[in-house]
Formats: C-alpha cells, sequence, structure tokens
C-alpha cells in the first residue's frame, strides 16, 4: 500500500465518519472498496491526528477496543469540521492565490475550491489573478498521471545547447518563482534532474513502471525553496547546464557566454557549486562566496599533496 494511497483515503475518512455515526467497519470497507483490516490501521492513525497543538482535546477520539468488539465506529472531536470556517482578508487572499498554483498545475479539485471561494469573498476574491509558466496543458496532465501512476515518460526537452530527447522517471511537479518544475531521475545522466516545463516540448508516457529511488529530497534539496538570497554569475558555454539543472530568476547571453540569476538558500550549497563549476565560472556577484571556495580549493590541494609526501 502506497502512503499516499492511506493520505488520501484519511482525508476522506474522516468527514465520512462524522456525518454516519455508528457505521460498521465492513460498510466503511465497502465505501472505500479496501479491507476491514485496511480500515482499522487507518482508524489507529486518525487517533494521533486532529488540529494544530497536539493536545488531547486536539485530536480526533476513535474507541478502538469498541470497534474490535462490536464492529461500529464513532468518531469524538471531529465537531471542529462543521464549524464555519472564518478566515481574514489576508488569509482569503494567500489561499486564492496557493488554490490558483494548483489549478494551473490542472487540480480540478483546487479549481472548485477557488470559485467557492472567489464567491463567498466577493469582489475581493476576483481581483485575485494567478499566471504560472507551466507549460502545456497536455503536457502537465500526462507529467500529472505519470508521477501519480510512477510511469516512465520521454520528453522533448530544450535547453541551451538544443533540443533533445531523454527518458526519465517522473517524481512530481512543482512552483518556484511563478515557474513549474518536473523533478525525475534522467536515465541519460543517473541522477535527479529538474526540467522546466515550458522547455518540455513534448511528452511520451511508456509501459514500463519507474522502479523506487531514493535522494530526491537531497538531490533538489532545501535551497530549491523560495530564498530572497540571489547571486549573478556569468558562466562560459560549458557550464550552461546550470540554467537548466537549477530554477533560475533570469537567464540571458553575455560577452562569456551566459548570464545566470540563481536563489541561493544557504552559503554552504554556492561554495560547493563554484567549486564545481571552476573555471567555467567567470564572474560571481557575491565575493565572500569566491573567497570562501579558493580557501577550501587551496586546503583541498595542500590536504592532497601531503598525501603524496
Amino acid at each position: 500500500m502506497r502512503s499516499t494511497d492511506q493520505v488520501r483515503r484519511l482525508i476522506q475518512l474522516v468527514p465520512y465518519l462524522t456525518q454516519h455515526p455508528g457505521v460498521t467497519v465492513t460498510e466503511v470497507a465497502h465505501d472505500f472498496q479496501t479491507t476491514p483490516a485496511v480500515i482499522l490501521r487507518d482508524l489507529e492513525v486518525i487517533q494521533f491526528c486532529g488540529m494544530p497543538g497536539g493536545l488531547t482535546d486536539d485530536l480526533f477520539d476513535v474507541d478502538i477496543e469498541g470497534v474490535r468488539a462490536d464492529g461500529e465506529i464513532y468518531l469524538y472531536n471531529s465537531d471542529v469540521l462543521a464549524r464555519p470556517m472564518t478566515l481574514t482578508a489576508g488569509q482569503a487572499a494567500s489561499l486564492m492565490v496557493a488554490l490558483g498554483a494548483l489549478v494551473e498545475l490542472g487540480s480540478d479539485a483546487a479549481a472548485s475550491a477557488r470559485a467557492k471561494l472567489s464567491e463567498a469573498c466577493g469582489q475581493a476574491g476576483n481581483g485575485i489573478e494567478v499566471t504560472l509558466t507551466a507549460g502545456d496543458e497536455e503536457t502537465r496532465r500526462v507529467l500529472t498521471r505519470a508521477c501519480e501512476d510512477r510511469r516512465v515518460v520521454r520528453i522533448e526537452h530544450e535547453g541551451t545547447g538544443g533540443r533533445a530527447v531523454v527518458e526519465v522517471e517522473p517524481a512530481r511537479l512543482r512552483v518556484v518563482d511563478g515557474t513549474t518544475y518536473l523533478d525525475a531521475w534522467s536515465r541519460l545522466r543517473d541522477a535527479w534532474r529538474s526540467f522546466r516545463m515550458d522547455r518540455i516540448r513534448a511528452v511520451v508516457m511508456c509501459d514500463e513502471a519507474a522502479p523506487p529511488r531514493e535522494g530526491l529530497e537531497e538531490a533538489t534539496g532545501s535551497w530549491f525553496a523560495d530564498s530572497e538570497r540571489r547571486v549573478e554569475l556569468s558562466l562560459r558555454p560549458g557550464a550552461a547546464w546550470v540554467a537548466e539543472y537549477y530554477p533560475t530568476h533570469s537567464v540571458e547571453a553575455d560577452v562569456t557566454g551566459l548570464k545566470v540569476v540563481l536563489p541561493v538558500g544557504s552559503r554552504d550549497w554556492l561554495v560547493s557549486l563554484l567549486l564545481r563549476l571552476g573555471e567555467d565560472v567567470v564572474i560571481v556577484s557575491d565575493g565572500e562566496a569566491v573567497t570562501e571556495a579558493a580557501a577550501r580549493a587551496r586546503e583541498a590541494l595542500r590536504a592532497y599533496e601531503s598525501s603524496k609526501g
């Protein structure tokens, strides 16, 4: 059983049980197209779910022993779900923006929720628009399905070096600064890569199932999230891959090759990137990072020479 399947079922179970007090485990299993044993495991998880705070009164309450004895389910402390939600204007605007991003990624449920929220907000909600650089709608649909079904796809991707057709194993779609990226395992590079959706020209779903892969979070890293800090790099043609692999604020041609502006989540990440680029990076706007990278390079060279002696 995949954890995503259980999460979806738990989200549906709580309101279902609230509306059907005394329903039997067998009936729930039938309605959710699963087994009674799976429902019992879900109930054990629900006991530790609830509202923020984590105190006893914040959690949903299920009498598991009673369920096992007579088969009937009663969910307590879930009345908060029936209360009308009150949002400040700022909270409503933030929620509208978030839902708008999901709509751009092809979520029908988000579109329905956003329409209802917009109606509740009146004219204030009508003025909120979200535009993402997300690529073709059919491409998003195919890749979303590939992520959910763990299927291999063949994509035609346009990078700085021209167009290339590669096989990848999609993991997820996500948005950074209004641009949608596909995180996928590249079979060509044998590593995780991030592809800008607006540079994917075609996609074909393959029959092959994608095997489990680890290290996605480490590869894409927390630096990938929104960051106010930026660095400007002037790169030689040999480092053009930087503009394709990492999220960018801007990319333009200059006399050296490319001028790229990147978000920076940590100094260590930037220093490591500079060491990796070596002579392929000509100008760096962060002088302190250059100094630290040079110091690390000298230290590594001294350690190497000492090991030879």
